[in-house]
């Protein structure tokens, strides 16, 4: 499963013990874009261990990848970023507007 994000803000690592259990989490203000590239939701995603700290993403869009997962505590199913890769919406739009364009049939006169 894969969805447009932009990431607007990458908050502070945070740490802790709980339960004599070491823990960290970092999270990333975001806003999920719809196909056209344009803001639909906002909200906050957690990042992933691997990019977390110095791993973390630059503000920008990204093509998110996910997977479903029970959550430890409540056991419910919910989608985990498991990737991230940068993606240039305004090149995308371009191309998909002229691969539109080259799709529709010459004009009769």
């Amino acid at each position: 499963m894969q969805s447009l994000i932009q990431i607007i803000k990458v908050n502070e690592l945070r740490s802790g013990i709980k339960d004599g259990r070491p823990w960290s989490m970092q999270d990333a203000e975001c806003i999920l874009l719809d196909d056209k590239g344009q803001p639909d939701q906002v909200g906050v995603l957690q990042l992933p261990k691997s990019l977390m700290g110095a791993n973390a993403p630059e503000r920008g869009t990204y093509l998110g990848s996910f997977a479903l997962a029970a959550g430890m505590r409540d056991r419910r199913i919910e989608a985990r970023l498991t990737g991230l890769q940068p993606y240039d919406v305004r090149k995308t739009l371009v191309s998909n507007q002229q691969a539109a364009a080259a799709a529709k049939p010459p004009a009769q006169v």
